[in-house]
């Protein structure tokens, strides 16, 4: 058994090696780049979580395109494709609008489940507890990176999401809102608590 010092070890050199490759960009299958119209610009919302469950547990939930509920309550309402094949289309409703997406990168493994798609012409309506503002999306792709850390007992998740917006700060607002309430949201579900920094050994 690991003493609390050796845990708290590896999650620094986890995080060490995170850090570097997110400046490489190694960690994401795809370009998560996207050009926007004149009349918007691109912006970056980046978030990521650790939570003490082991990986299975959520990737049970998120492993297939087709089926988002988890996702802050988003309802599909269409689909095209075979689920979690690139190319795979999925549209539905969220948050007053309506949402084209197609996927464009899938990768499961046993120690990671990793994702990436593509949208296109959404205008977001915020309910309660977000901004008043409406905000058009003209464009925007999202990486999902779920991963076992601490020797399979606890999940480390990373999402970057690029935007082209009419509003970049609000957009920013409403899409780390939106994650830290889905994961959180998700975590709890199950009744996995958030991990600060020390591998759970027992």
């Amino acid at each position: 058994m690991l003493s609390s010092f050796a845990c708290s070890a590896l999650v620094i050199a986890f995080i060490g090696l995170t850090s570097a490759n997110s400046i490489q960009g190694s960690n994401h299958p795809i370009s998560n780049d996207i050009v926007c119209p004149t009349n918007s610009r691109v912006s970056f919302v980046h978030n990521s979580y650790t939570y003490n469950a082991p990986l299975q547990k959520f990737t049970d939930i998120t492993g297939s395109f087709f089926n988002i509920s988890w996702y802050d309550g988003t309802v599909v309402t269409s689909t095209i494709g075979t689920d979690n094949v690139p190319g795979a289309t999925r549209s539905g409703t969220f948050a007053g609008g309506v949402f084209n997406e197609t996927l464009t990168a899938m990768d499961k493994r046993s120690d990671a489940l990793i994702f990436s798609y593509h949208g296109n012409n959404y205008t977001f309506t915020p309910g309660p507890g977000y901004p008043s503002s409406l905000v058009t999306l003209d464009s925007y792709t999202e990486t999902i990176r779920f991963e076992s850390i601490c020797g399979g007992k606890a999940t480390y998740i990373d999402v970057l999401t690029y935007v082209c917006s009419d509003n970049q700060p609000l957009a920013y607002s409403l899409w780390s809102m939106i994650h830290t309430s889905t994961f959180d949201g998700l975590a709890m579900s199950f009744g996995a608590t958030i991990l600060a920094g020390d591998c759970p050994c027992a």
